[in-house]
């Protein structure tokens, strides 16, 4: 059997036709890639693991930087345009190098004009250091008393360290307002131990949630944190706690858990029972809905199997570990797989839709995403993200782009609608509309619900359009209103 090395990625998007199509996107980089630095030491870290940010229609990242004993030295932070190139209003040509032995210099927070490292500094997008922010000798900039950081919607700045939170203000000075002078003691069960971690998942302007991971084959679940009061919500799930396994047989491992951002604090959930039947394993997804509670209107009764190991053409695949990927409705699950003769590493993608059916993707209910030849054994780590209709592939030091289309969107119209009108989606510049009955007009609306374009006629010109998601709101000759999305490249 050929050794496997794994870690899993669960993604979805939202169409009701069962066929998805990936096209590599020529227009990013050369050719859909895009390549920062050097195949080196450092490359591997261009990964979730630092937390790759969209910035409306730009790309934030970093990479560490190491000496040749492989020491880090630095870190490098990267802004990138849609097209893939280097953002010339950002650093110096799109780049700058921060000096640092810090290894907790990610960047915990970015958007257009400023970041925050998790050593407590923060910088301006023009590369510049704000020298006013906090103070060096504060708790904030002592990273190794600090579970995470988050900046709240209100701008203001937590620290969830292990037996508190500690409430900073948008200056980096503590938020005396706060607590007791800017600190709330947790609840004692909710210090984090190598035995109680808990990892964020979500948060809001009060709630803390975090996924508490298995810890001697005990359940995962997730807890509901009031920022305020630094205790569990006890009206969530079961005394504070929801429990997310569905059917496995202990012993069960998370494998990873994300937030539906459409969504009113629902969470998709991937576990697997690491036990084998033949050469099957089981894994399963499951989701909760804003109470905390197994969401049995999701697959089967709740849950949705599906092989985490498994033979495909005469390779040993196994599911990945990561936190899943959401986009909208549909569930696309990432394995690994790799060659100890020839070094080979391959991923694969299996898709599933929120009934359990299997989806195809490129035709392929086993599609085989990437390939890496001869790699030495030296294991490649692939991240996914997704962007309006694009996905995203990080590996080592290169980045590739995928364009995510369908012919039709939709994800409640009866069989009859969906073969009644279409249209081909994504669009570009022109929308044309195939209808067997004749439209009376057409409506399209961005995602602020504001009315930007419509028209009588079945094709429509929708070239002054950004890119983005738009609902599309088709009347026919008989009234019959039918509401689509549709996504503007």
């Amino acid at each position: 059997m050929k050794k496997i090395i794994s870690a899993v990625i669960v993604l979805h998007f939202a169409y009701s036709h069962a066929q998805i199509t990936l096209t590599k996107d020529l227009s990013f980089g050369n050719n859909g890639t895009v390549q920062l630095g050097t195949t080196d030491i450092s490359s591997y870290h261009l990964s979730d693991y630092n937390a790759p940010t969209f910035q409306d229609d730009k790309l934030f990242v970093n990479q560490p930087i190491y000496d040749v004993s492989g020491s880090l030295v630095g870190r490098k932070f990267y802004r990138l345009n849609h097209n893939g190139s280097l953002d010339a209003t950002f650093g110096t040509n799109g780049e700058f190098t921060v000096s640092t032995t810090n290894y907790n210099s990610n960047s915990f927070y970015a958007d257009t004009n400023k970041f925050y490292l998790d050593s407590g500094e923060k910088y301006f997008s023009n590369g510049l250091q704000d020298t006013g922010f906090g103070n060096v000798n504060t708790p904030l900039a002592n990273n190794d008393l600090s579970h995470y950081k988050i900046v709240l919607p209100d701008g203001k700045i937590i620290a969830r360290n292990p037996q508190n939170i500690k409430k900073y203000l948008s200056t980096g000075a503590p938020d005396t307002t706060y607590g007791n002078n800017g600190v709330v003691a947790l609840d004692p069960s909710l210090e984090f131990t190598l035995d109680n971690p808990g990892g964020l998942k979500y948060f809001d302007q009060n709630f803390l949630y975090e996924v508490v991971l298995d810890v001697d084959n005990l359940p995962t679940y997730i807890r509901k944190i009031n920022i305020t009061t630094g205790n569990l919500d006890l009206s969530y799930g079961q005394n504070g706690n929801s429990y997310f396994y569905g059917t496995l047989a202990p012993p069960i491992y998370s494998l990873g858990s994300s937030y539906m951002p459409q969504s009113n604090a629902l969470f998709i959930h991937n576990t697997d029972s690491n036990t084998m039947s033949g050469v099957v394993a089981t894994g399963q997804l499951t989701r909760t809905n804003a109470a905390g509670i197994l969401d049995t209107s999701f697959g089967v009764s709740g849950v949705i199997n599906y092989p985490s190991f498994h033979t495909f053409n005469g390779d040993d695949y196994i599911v990945t570990v990561n936190d899943p990927t959401l986009y909208e409705n549909y569930i696309f699950i990432l394995f690994f797989s790799f060659d100890n003769a020839t070094g080979d590493q391959k991923f694969e993608l299996m898709s599933y839709d929120y009934s359990g059916n299997p989806i195809t993707i490129n035709n392929n209910l086993h599609y085989i995403f990437q390939v890496f030849y001869n790699t030495n054994s030296f294991y490649k780590n692939l991240v996914l993200k997704v962007k309006d209709n694009y996905l995203y592939a990080f590996v080592e030091n290169e980045i590739s782009r995928y364009i995510i289309s369908n012919a039709t969107l939709s994800t409640s119209e009866n069989k009859e609608t969906k073969e009644s009108l279409q249209f081909i989606n994504p669009f570009q510049n022109e929308l044309n509309f195939n209808s067997k009955e004749k439209i009376k007009s057409i409506e399209i609306y961005d995602e602020t619900g504001r009315l930007v374009l419509e028209g009588k006629n079945s094709t429509l010109d929708t070239s002054a359009l950004k890119r983005g998601i738009y609902m599309i709101k088709i009347t026919t000759q008989s009234n019959k209103v039918v509401s689509k999305k549709g996504i503007k490249n």
